[in-house]
Order: structure tokens, then C-alpha cells, then sequence
């Protein structure tokens, strides 16, 4: 296949992706807005943290390190009380880090995240104002704004993962929890220039460390 055919169906599909996630993204946000009740309880809130993240690709012609990055934005919770049960929504800038073994430098991306999560909360009677603690889960949509990528890779514009984590409310405003990510769609190709421009995929795995506080 000629080169500029490769380049315009890989644009294609990308184009594809990113509609595909957008699509997920806003049937999930409906879906919240719609099964939340009158009684539901909703607060704004702030968020810094940071994460330690690696890539991991499905073939073995290059490897990637754990490297620490940041992330910090914002936060809209929805809360049932009598439930437990609640919703979390939030709009994060995180710089991810990372060093590939073909290379020494620290190879940067900026994206936008957008975590969709479900949470559980449970009740401790008599302290439950002082401590909260609760696990939550659900889909985390990541947008590229910004890198610094060598030549051989080739960034996903979007990419969609799942995170799973635990945290607890304290004094009803400080809220700290800790993740798992786990990406479910390719963050990135490396085009492997020695197997004549094959395309390995590589997807991320990070850990996130979280504080916010709510109004």
C-alpha cells in the first residue's frame, strides 16, 4: 500500500476513535444526569495530585519506565445519601512522563481527563462526619493537547482507560483517594523502523495519588 494511503486510512481511523469515545463519554454524563434523584446532593470541588504511570506495548522491541507526573482540575460530586451511593465528574489536566528504552530522554504528554466514576460509600455510624471511607470505579477519557514525541511514535489524539481506586472523606470536605488505571484503548504507536514501519501499540498503566476539597 502506498504511504499516502497508509497516512489517510490511519487519519481515518483515528477521526473514527475519537468520535467513538465522544459518543461514550456523553451517553455516560447523560446517564448519570438522568438516574440521579431529587434528594441528591451536589458540590464543586478542587483536585491536585500526582501519578506514576508507565506505557506498556504488546510486543517486546521496547520497554518503558515508571515516571512521575501531576494532574490537577476540577471536580462536580453528586451524593445519595441514603443510599450511599454516589457520582463523581471531573475535568483534570494531567502531565504524564515517560522514558522509553530506545531513547534517554523523558518523553512528555499533556492531556485533558475526564473521569466518569460511580462510588460507593460506606456508613460508619457516629463517625461518618469525621471519616467516610468508599470505593469507586468507572471510565477515564484522556485528549492530547501537547507532546514531545520522537519521529517513531505516533500519539492517539484520544484514549480511553478504567480506573478503580478507594478513598475516604474526612471532616466532610477534605476528600483523598488513591487509583488504579488500566488503558483499554492504544495512548500510542511505535512505528518499528527495523520490521519495515510496523506499528507496535502501547497502552497506559499508572497509578494516581489524589486530594480535593469540596465546597
Amino acid at each position: 500500500m502506498p504511504f499516502q494511503s497508509r497516512v489517510t486510512d490511519n487519519y481515518k481511523k483515528k477521526m473514527m476513535m475519537n468520535h467513538h469515545h465522544s459518543r461514550i463519554l456523553l451517553s455516560l454524563l447523560l446517564l448519570v444526569a438522568m438516574a440521579l434523584p431529587a434528594t441528591a446532593q451536589v458540590r464543586f470541588g478542587i483536585r491536585a495530585g500526582m501519578t506514576v504511570g508507565e506505557l506498556r506495548f504488546d510486543r517486546k522491541v521496547i520497554n518503558s519506565d515508571n515516571r512521575v507526573g501531576y494532574t490537577g482540575g476540577l471536580l462536580l460530586d453528586l451524593n445519595i445519601p441514603a443510599v450511599g451511593l454516589g457520582a463523581e465528574v471531573s475535568a483534570m489536566y494531567t502531565h504524564r512522563n515517560n522514558r522509553l528504552s530506545d531513547d534517554h530522554q523523558i518523553y512528555k504528554r499533556h492531556y485533558i481527563d475526564i473521569p466518569v466514576y460511580v462510588r460507593y460509600r460506606l456508613a460508619l455510624p457516629g463517625v461518618e462526619r469525621i471519616i467516610a471511607p468508599y470505593a469507586f470505579t468507572g471510565p477515564c477519557f484522556a485528549i492530547l493537547f501537547n507532546e514531545n514525541a520522537p519521529t517513531n511514535y505516533d500519539n492517539s489524539r484520544t484514549f480511553l482507560s478504567w480506573d478503580v481506586g478507594a478513598g475516604a472523606d474526612l471532616f466532610g470536605h477534605l476528600r483523598l483517594s488513591a487509583s488504579y488505571g488500566l488503558g483499554i484503548s492504544k495512548a500510542m504507536e511505535y512505528i518499528n523502523q527495523d520490521y519495515n514501519g510496523e506499528r507496535v501499540h502501547g497502552k497506559d498503566r499508572y497509578w494516581t495519588l489524589n486530594a480535593a476539597w469540596l465546597f
